[in-house]
């Protein structure tokens, strides 16, 4: 069924990323790794796994993750300590290993080398 009238065009969509009102009031900044771990050992959290069952079983699975809340917050930190043990000895033996590719990238083809560090310009290393 048509009302006679033409569709009111779309707004053109901006040429770079979508601004924090555009992607709406529910899009959330994004958290730091520590924030993630955290959350992630929340005990509400751990029990909101549960969610989107029956009730019957939903009280069962919540027994469950209660039970092994324990073995989970320790799994996480062993986690989170290989996370930083990884960051701290084989990111930068890799970054001394691939030294002379970036060194030779940057004498030889400096246009190139320079685009690829712009493309990365204000970004952490973590979020490359």
């Amino acid at each position: 069924m048509t009302t006679g009238q033409p569709p009111v065009p779309e707004p053109p969509l901006p040429a770079g990323n979508s601004t924090h009102g555009e992607l709406g009031l529910d899009v959330e900044p994004e958290k730091s790794t520590f924030r993630k771990y955290l959350h992630t050992m929340s005990p509400r959290y751990v029990w909101s796994m549960a969610d989107g069952h029956p009730v019957v079983i939903k009280q069962f699975l919540q027994f469950c993750l209660i039970l092994v809340y324990p073995a989970f917050v320790f799994a996480v930190l062993a986690g989170g300590v290989v996370h930083v043990l990884f960051y701290v000895t084989v990111y930068p033996v890799l970054w001394l290993l691939f030294w002379p590719m970036r060194a030779h990238q940057k004498k030889n083809h400096p246009e190139d080398y320079a685009a690829n560090r712009a493309k990365y310009e204000g970004k952490k290393w973590w979020q490359t």
